[in-house]
């Protein structure tokens, strides 16, 4: 059943990939394509490519322990004016409010993902009302 509420795509791409690290850049590339063909700016495609791969991360280490043949879902929805990236994983909930305060003073090499995808981001929020996983949803606009 169709979401009245959704506005229409032009195009809507669906992928499913194992949870395995090589899939990353694969799907990092795709979604950098994509928005390409759809004339986003090369820096507004570099930060879905960015989000993309932070997001896959992110589930690859927190909600699949590393494991590499877990599902990750992944949908694009290009809309006339915007981008909406959907990650959804069938992995343990982690609690995310925590994970967006960061002190950036305190350096360390990892731990940034969801600051990164906040900062890039237009609009996202986590969703875990599902009995399992999380949905990632994320919104860049096409124009400033």
């Amino acid at each position: 059943m169709e979401d009245a509420t959704r506005p229409k795509t032009r195009d809507l791409v669906r992928m499913q990939v194992p949870s395995h690290p090589v899939y990353v850049a694969f799907v990092r590339d795709s979604i950098y394509r994509l928005a390409r063909q759809y004339r986003f700016s090369p820096q507004k495609c570099f930060d879905l490519k960015i989000i993309t791969g932070e997001a896959l991360t992110n589930i690859i280490k927190h909600a699949y322990d590393g494991k590499e043949d877990r599902p990750i879902f992944i949908e694009a929805a290009m809309f006339p004016d915007y981008v909406e990236l959907r990650f959804r994983d069938l992995g343990r909930q982690q609690p995310i409010q925590a994970q967006h305060a960061r002190d950036l003073s305190d350096y360390r090499e990892r731990g940034l993902g969801v600051y990164i995808i906040s900062k890039l981001s237009d609009f996202h929020y986590y969703d875990q009302s599902h009995d399992v996983g999380t949905e990632l949803v994320v919104k860049k606009r096409l124009t400033p």
